[in-house]
């Protein structure tokens, strides 16, 4: 009986042994893995690259203008002085009479072919207004402004038709000088040239009388007079 039962004993330790190895290993919580998630890389934004708006390049016109000195001139009888370009031949001659005028009537041309004149005339009762109504008549009708320079009160008058433009300054009775001269001042500008139109204005606002007596001494070249037939 001693001999049999030890086996036996042997045999139920080792089971008992096997089965608290069995039980010890799988009663514990089990904690189930996570796995772990990559996030997928971003790469760095890259900053948008507009691109800048390009123009073609303008072209740039230089415009080279010949400036001509200017020179002074007068009358010592009709007393006025201006100044004018040095090459321009300026000379005076002696108008007939209109049929509404009285006394001496005298035209300087400044340019020639009637493109600026300065009529100098005696001044009376009614030359003044036959020349503005005279200019009245151009067409389109001009527009009438009031002006004084160097102490002579203009009627001013502008018109443009075409690329011509027109301008009279008739100076009033009461601005005439101490001889009773009065002027009246026109010329044509072609609207081609930018600068023909400024250039004559500058001659017209350097036109001034001076006294008797002070003629001899006033600087400018005298007007030479010549007839009417040359």
């Amino acid at each position: 009986m001693k001999y049999y039962v030890i086996p036996l004993v042997f045999i139920v330790v080792l089971s008992v042994f096997f089965v608290g190895c069995m039980q010890s290993s799988g009663s514990g919580p089990v904690t189930p893995v996570v796995p772990v998630t990559t996030l997928p890389t971003t790469a760095p934004a890259t900053p948008a690259i507009t691109a800048a708006a390009t123009s073609a390049p303008q072209q740039v016109v230089t415009i080279i203008r010949q400036v001509s000195q200017p020179k002074d001139i007068k009358d010592s009888e009709l007393l006025f002085t201006l100044q004018v370009p040095v090459e321009w031949n300026v000379k005076t001659h002696r108008l007939d009479n209109a049929d509404n005028s009285e006394g001496l009537v005298y035209q300087t041309d400044l340019v020639g072919d009637n493109v600026f004149t300065l009529s100098t005339y005696t001044a009376s009762r009614s030359q003044d207004q036959a020349y503005r109504d005279q200019f009245r008549k151009w067409s389109p009708a001009p527009a009438e402004t009031t002006i004084t320079i160097h102490e002579i009160t203009y009627d001013r008058f502008e018109s443009t038709a075409g690329n011509k433009t027109r301008v009279a300054y008739v100076a009033r009775k009461s601005s005439a000088n101490e001889r009773g001269y009065a002027s009246v001042l026109v010329f044509t500008a072609d609207t081609s040239d930018r600068f023909q139109k400024d250039d004559f204005e500058k001659i017209v606002s350097s036109f001034r009388y001076f006294s008797g007596s002070t003629a001899s001494t006033m600087p400018g070249v005298e007007i030479p007079r010549v007839s009417s037939a040359e």
